[in-house]
């Protein structure tokens, strides 16, 4: 599945260099661009740094129709959302996208509207869905890269692969690692000198609670269970 970012009369040359380096920290490369060259100005440039081959090699439509003729699948994003009194504008989160993302077959457009107003309802009624990213009610509207960095993101963290350089799956630590470490911990507290003997229950159990609490991995379960043996070995 290709994913094109798709900008509809966009207004500031900023955010489009904001995109561009969200496109590529998501390996996302097209973006088709509804309006003139001319918004491609210094700004955008300097806020795209290392992505600026994303700007030059941007296409540049006259009307969204052009834009998304020959996308397989088309999402308008929003931050106006009516609840079910407006059929076009009910709209599914980015991680439900991100689900059925693998589902799509073709070339995926995602389709962000103008920073002031956002899609009109006729551009939204082209595409075959809608999105919105949840946010506060005391402030709904994001801006409108941090939007396509939300939504990419999201994408991308659900489709990655172990082409990814660092491992965002440690394995946790098995129940043999948590008791030893536990095991290994208690005798430490015991042995210690400078923790009072009617407090030393208590850290033993607030010890079991953190360890619970911070979903600790086989790697750092046995890194601290050499160190309390290697204590309780002197």
């Amino acid at each position: 599945m290709k994913t094109v970012v798709i900008l509809v009369n966009p207004k500031y040359g900023g955010n489009l260099g904001a995109i561009a380096r969200n496109m590529m920290n998501f390996d996302v490369e097209e973006l088709r661009i509804v309006g003139t060259p001319e918004i491609l100005d210094d700004e955008a440039y300097i806020r795209a740094v290392h992505a600026k081959n994303i700007l030059n090699n941007a296409k540049f439509y006259s009307k969204l129709e052009d834009a998304i003729s020959d996308i397989d699948f088309t999402v308008a994003t929003t931050g106006a959302v009516c609840g079910d009194r407006n059929v076009n504008r009910v709209p599914i989160t980015p991680r439900e996208l991100a689900k059925k993302h693998s589902s799509i077959s073709g070339t995926l457009g995602i389709v962000f509207g103008r920073e002031d107003d956002g899609l009109k309802n006729e551009d939204v009624e082209l595409c075959d869905i809608l999105v919105s990213v949840p946010t506060s009610n005391k402030y709904p509207i994001l801006n409108l890269s941090h939007a396509v960095s939300v939504i990419l993101y999201e994408i991308y963290f659900e489709s990655f692969s172990e082409d990814i350089p660092y491992d965002l799956n440690m394995k946790n630590a098995s129940v043999d690692e948590k008791n030893a470490l536990l095991r290994f911990f208690n005798e430490f507290v015991d042995r210690s000198k400078d923790v009072p003997d009617y407090r030393k229950d208590i850290c033993k159990t607030i010890f079991k609670r953190i360890v619970g609490r911070a979903f600790i991995s086989g790697k750092e379960a046995n890194s601290l269970i050499c160190v309390f043996k290697d204590k309780c070995s002197k």
